[in-house]
């Protein structure tokens, strides 16, 4: 039997024992749960958990349980929409996921210490999405870091991992947030000390369990250590390993038993109590009680030395249920540290705090309950919410008797509404018509205030039902009573679009700001100086309290450009202006913020009036001269031309007589052409100048829109006229023709139109004429014929060109005649001589076949 066994701290941490209760109890209260994977780390208690009714696939009508360690954001809201939500986050590692949202906001990079793939880091990752979760340490590019922890993880190497960040970033700020669980801390140092004082130590949980692995891993660096799940599993270790037996069998011997959060103190107590009948007998008993560990000495049996610790906790004058005074030694981010005369520590974890964390320093006085003492760890578990409840409660019926409001934060999306915590105690309905919020939106998780509008008390059960909608409809009103046009108030901007700005006013009223009243500047839009989130102060331009409606101004806030106007400017002077719209009527420009004008197209054009999007489009930047100014009208007259000058006094110098210029033809007549030369000055080019050939449509030549060169024939000042010359400011193909050829000359032309008299046809881009007379047969439009020039007649600027292809064939047959006599005649003679040759070679070939003879 062994000499003692020493119990370390055991069973379920404050978190799981919460998560654990309320889903047995609401199970066995005949509620349909589901969830999406374990409640906790240890299959024992899920699978009874399961044998009372948990499911793991969803149900029409089912509860989904949020796990201890909790989910991300977006994964809530889309279960939230199809099922009532039970969030069983541990109310430690959801604080966590605030800390990092809260510390992410301010500007810092954050690094969390842990695993991953593990539950709680997947939530927090859902909470902060760039988040780093890493067991090694990185370099991080950012000018502030915060380290946090998975609240499993191990102090030693968190401590180790934050030393070794600060030296990779040195060159950065690094705040160090130590978000480990406080129970983790405490049992790690249990395994320390037995690893020093054990023979055997035996570590109880789930094989899952990131923390009772890593108890496991301290324990067994120092001495021989196992991890068993429960007592069936270690029977079987005795069985497999006889030194395990031996080691509990040795009189000597001292073993250390423990366990992981997840595990409850039932699967401890049963082992311990299998260990002590086994190898101890009845005369085994608890005689010491330490700060981190219970000897169990042979004396008496293990149920009897509970039953009197328990009643010597209770007998003490720090026992469980009673009120005490206690001073705040130490705000965590996972609740308050207490001293409350007691030899160990006390702990008031987040959800039992009365005020906010933040409301906390070290030496605050708090009045505290005990709730629960562990003498084994040294902790009390203290509750500040307990002693206040009777006092809120009285706060909140006289707040219901007066109509004031009550502070509260709601707490999760239940059937129909929300549940809320009241003076962060008492819990009351919030339904979903009074609640304010618009579906698919975010639950507010701040604290707010609430209207009462049920409270019964029966005996200790409340119920008490708020409102948010009646505070913002009171609120709404009293706003609109109050307040009228002119006043200048203070809004946050919330939302911005193309017309303006949406404007948050006291938290309930909405405000619009149309970007016409953001600036004087008519240019600037509401997003181009504000920003989400932007409180600022606005004028009320106009209110409707009927309509509830509220217009607001900035630029009324700003002075009046217009009040000195005719300070800054006079009558004549020129100054340039950015075009602001374009009209039929002329076009308006802005010469100063605030300061528009008018040109009209009398004073845009010169001559004869054109499109005014011809001369300027919006954001052009113009010159422009002042015609005249009227302050009380707000109107300025300005004008275009004026800067720009007669065009026609100008216009004999840039465009002289007999010069090329290029235009664009901006009308197609029947007689000819109008071009644009440049804007609000236009030519006119006759038909008979547009080409030289002969023109019988002008679209087939030239189209509206098309840019062409021309020649300045004639500038009529007088009467702002110009005519011009197309096909003067292209080489003349006539002359050209000419130089090159004469009557009788031979040239090809292709038939492109077909007259009373003749044909037309193109020769070397001159027009030619053919009369039926001149040809055989008749010719087809594209035909290509071969004549011979017999008419070259120069007429003005062109020539009269008559081909003849019968003269042209009349040629060629005698010339082929010729041809055919000189080649008859010079056959006969080759023949000839051919035929006396051929007769003198016979006569050779007679007579030598005869010899000579005859």
């Amino acid at each position: 039997m062994p000499k003692m066994i020493l119990i370390g701290p055991n069973g379920f941490c404050f978190g799981v024992e919460r998560a654990v209760n309320t889903v047995t109890e609401q199970l066995k209260k005949g509620l349909r749960l589901f969830t999406d994977g374990d409640i906790v780390h240890n299959k024992n208690v899920i699978d009874q958990l399961k044998s009372l009714g948990l499911r793991l696939e969803p149900s029409e009508d089912g509860v989904f349980v949020i796990r201890a360690h909790g989910l991300p954001p977006k994964k809530i809201k889309e279960k939230a929409k199809k099922y009532e939500i039970l969030d069983l986050t541990c109310p430690i590692v959801l604080n966590v996921f605030r800390l990092a949202e809260k510390l992410s906001a301010q500007g810092f990079s954050i690094v969390v210490f842990g695993k991953s793939d593990h539950a709680e880091m997947t939530a927090l990752k859902g909470h902060v999405e760039d988040a780093i979760i890493t067991k090694e340490p990185l370099k991080v590019d950012s000018k502030k870091i915060a380290l946090l922890s998975q609240t499993t993880s191990s102090s030693e190497d968190f401590q180790a991992f934050t030393n070794r960040m600060k030296e990779l970033n040195s060159d950065t700020e690094v705040a160090v947030y130590n978000t480990i669980c406080n129970v983790t801390i405490e049992r790690e140092n249990a395994a320390k000390e037995f690893s020093k004082t054990c023979d055997l130590v035996i570590v109880v949980g789930g094989k899952n369990s990131s923390n009772t692995r890593k108890l496991y891993d301290i324990a067994s660096k120092g001495t021989l250590t196992i991890h068993i799940e429960d007592l069936k599993e270690f029977e079987e270790v005795l069985k497999s390993k006889a030194e395990i037996e031996t080691i509990i069998s040795d009189e000597n011997s001292t073993i250390g038993v423990l366990s992981g959060t997840s595990t409850s103190q039932n699967d401890v107590n049963i082992l311990v109590k299998y260990i002590l009948e086994k190898y101890g007998g009845r005369e085994s008993f608890m005689s010491e009680l330490n700060k981190n560990t219970a000897q169990v000495e042979q004396q008496e049996n293990f149920e009897e030395l509970l039953e009197q610790y328990e009643k010597a906790t209770e007998a003490s004058p720090v026992g469980r249920g009673r009120i005490v005074e206690g001073i705040v030694t130490e705000v965590t981010p996972t609740g308050l540290t207490v001293d409350f005369g007691w030899k160990g520590t006390g702990v008031v974890p987040l959800e039992e705090m009365y005020k906010e964390l933040s409301e906390y320093k070290v030496g605050d006085k708090i009045i505290v309950r005990i709730e629960k003492l562990n003498e084994d760890e040294g902790t009390a578990l203290l509750s500040e919410k307990k002693p206040m409840a009777r006092k809120v409660i009285e706060n909140i019926d006289h707040a219901y008797s007066e109509g004031k409001t009550v502070y509260g934060k709601i707490i999760e999306r239940t059937k129909g509404g929300y549940r809320v915590i009241l003076e962060n105690i008492v819990e009351a309905f919030l339904p979903g018509s009074e609640s304010n919020i618009k579906e698919g939106e975010e639950v507010p998780r701040e604290k707010m205030h609430f209207a009462i509008i049920n409270f019964e008390q029966r005996g200790k059960k409340l119920n008490i039902v708020v409102s948010r909608k009646r505070i913002f409809q009171k609120l709404i009103n009293e706003f609109f009573e109050t307040r009228k046009q002119g006043d200048v108030i203070e809004g946050i901007v919330e939302q911005l679009d193309e017309k303006g700005a949406f404007v948050k006013i006291g938290g309930v009223v909405n405000g619009f700001l149309p970007n016409s009243e953001v600036s004087y500047n008519s240019s600037i839009k509401a997003s181009d100086v504000l920003s989400i989130g932007k409180v600022m102060k606005f004028l009320v331009k106009e209110i409707d309290p009927t309509r509830k409606r509220i217009t607001l101004s900035l630029k009324a806030l700003m002075p009046d450009p217009w009040e000195s106007v005719d300070k800054k400017f006079k009558v004549g002077q020129n100054v340039t202006g950015v075009v602001t719209s374009v009209k039929p009527f002329g076009f308006f420009a802005r010469i100063d913020d605030g300061i528009e004008g008018l040109v009209p197209v009398s004073e845009i054009f010169w001559g004869k009036p054109g499109k005014v999007t011809d001369v300027v489009n919006v954001g052009d930047h113009v010159k422009l001269q002042i015609l005249e100014i009227v302050p009380e009208k707000r109107r300025i007259l300005l004008s275009y031309k004026s800067v720009e000058g007669d065009i026609w006094e100008k216009l004999q110098q840039k465009h002289p007589e007999g010069s090329i210029a290029e235009g664009k033809v901006i009308k197609v007549l029947p007689n000819g052409v109008i071009i644009e030369i440049e804007p609000g000055l236009t030519a006119f080019c006759n038909i008979s100048e547009i080409s030289w050939n002969f023109v019988d449509k002008i679209e087939d030549v030239v189209a509206e829109g098309q840019h062409v060169k021309f020649q300045i024939l004639s500038i009529d000042k007088e009467n702002k006229k110009v005519r011009v010359s197309i096909r003067k400011a292209t080489e003349n193909p006539w002359e050209k023709f000419a130089a090159v050829h004469k009557e009788g000359d031979t040239v090809s032309a292709k038939i492109i139109k077909s007259v009373d008299k003749g044909y037309i046809g193109v020769c070397e881009n001159v027009e030619v004429y053919i009369p039926k007379t001149q040809v055989y047969e008749n010719l087809s439009i594209g035909e290509e014929v071969s004549g011979k020039i017999i008419k070259l007649e120069k007429q003005k600027d062109i020539y009269k060109i008559i081909v003849s292809p019968k003269a042209y064939e009349s040629e060629t047959v005698k010339n082929m005649q010729n041809q055919e006599k000189t080649s008859f005649s010079n056959v006969t003679l080759e023949q000839t001589l051919e035929g006396k040759a051929n007769n003198a070679t016979e006569s050779e070939r007679t007579k030598e076949t005869t010899g000579g003879e005859k």
